[in-house]
């Protein structure tokens, strides 16, 4: 059975896969950060971060992981397993 923090961290993945505009907006709303911040921190403009959490940019996954590990401070684990379910999701998507 898995903890409460393993389901915590699965969720959190999970989230980051299927709505990452969202889990951006939110984490940054959370951390009481404006558009400009979080474009610091990852090396970009506000105006692009707004795109992302509008879903009208969908990054590619380099630039996921800049914001994960810059931006929202995911630890190494986490962004693993990211990696890891988002290679399985495109690896699903190409049998279909």
């Amino acid at each position: 059975m898995k903890s409460n923090e393993e389901k915590r961290r699965v969720e959190k993945v999970n989230r980051a896969i299927e709505d990452f505009g969202g889990l951006l907006r939110d984490y940054r709303k959370e951390n009481f950060l404006t558009l400009e911040d979080m474009a610091q921190e990852v090396g970009c403009t506000s105006s692009y971060i707004f795109r992302i959490e509008k879903n009208t940019r969908n990054p590619k996954v380099d630039f996921r992981i800049k914001v994960l590990t810059l931006g929202m401070s995911w630890s190494t684990e986490d962004v693993y397993l990211f990696l890891e379910k988002v290679i399985s999701k495109e690896k699903m998507n190409k049998i279909e």
